[in-house]
């Protein structure tokens, strides 16, 4: 394969590499300078391979610059390259590619060789439509990766609460009143990995449960008693006992899982502020 465009004799780069992402294997695509001649390669998706590819292109090139066109701004592999200083990298916005593609190869039709070729002859005839990536100072970038990472934390916290609030409303709908309708606490945790259910709450005498509420920081005399008051009236939503079991076992594992996330939230939380 060959380009007609032909880059000036006083460009920086010692060559020019496209890279498509996958996620076990890229696929490379590189010319060097002087040479219309497209070299075509696997990469495997390992830091040594990774490691390995970079510092033979270091040699072979004897350490000068080298522009790598990319589809991705953030990632496994841009993390990977983005230590070694011999290589500048160029992200290129997927929808830009999809649109380079189709003008390209009008079925549209994408495979990881030909986008690894779109990618790198895009970076030489539109390099000048493309900034090299400039990584954000270290804490930039780790205040960016503790807000993303509490996001989702957060989400999949979300997730989790609807799936117990769903299952709490078919068996033991009462828990919700019995911790506030906040399934996000301490509190909550603990209430229903030790009675995930009406019948083995109602086998406790009322003080076990006062003095529960008084131990995880609950001390409103008139709140407590009024839990007290909705157990003494409250009736089972179904006696099945296969339901009642299997609802058991999905209450502890939903409320097990919503506890152990309450530390890490807390540790994201103490680290953005610090940053």
């Amino acid at each position: 394969m060959t380009h007609a465009t032909n880059v000036s004799l006083e460009d920086p780069y010692a060559a020019w590499v496209g890279i498509d992402w996958a996620d076990e294997e890229h696929a490379v695509a590189l010319r060097a300078a002087g040479s219309q001649v497209v070299e075509r390669t696997p990469l495997a998706q390992t830091p040594e391979a990774i490691d390995g590819w970079a510092q033979r292109l270091r040699q072979r090139f004897d350490g000068r610059l080298i522009a790598v066109c990319l589809e991705q701004a953030k990632g496994a592999l841009i993390y990977a390259l983005m230590k070694y200083d011999h290589l500048v990298l160029f992200p290129l916005n997927p929808v830009r590619l999809a649109y380079y593609r189709k003008a390209r190869t009008p079925s549209g039709a994408k495979d990881d060789p030909g986008d690894a070729a779109l990618l790198l002859r895009y970076l030489v005839e539109h390099r000048d439509e493309l900034r090299p990536w400039r990584p954000d100072d270290q804490a930039t970038r780790l205040l960016r990766l503790l807000v993303e990472q509490r996001r989702e934390v957060l989400q999949l916290r979300t997730r989790l609460t609807n799936q117990l609030t769903e299952q709490l409303k078919r068996t033991f709908p009462q828990a919700l009143a019995l911790v506030s309708d906040d399934l996000t606490t301490a509190l909550a945790a603990e209430f229903l990995l030790r009675w995930p259910s009406l019948e083995k709450l109602r086998l406790e005498p009322p003080e076990t449960l006062r003095q529960f509420y008084e131990d995880h920081g609950s001390r409103q005399v008139k709140v407590i008693q009024q839990r007290l008051d909705l157990l003494a009236r409250a009736q089972p939503l179904t006696t099945d006992p296969a339901i009642l079991q299997a609802a058991d076992l999905q209450i502890t594992l939903l409320a097990r899982l919503l506890r152990d996330l309450i530390e890490p939230l807390r540790q994201h939380d103490r680290q953005i502020a610090a940053v």
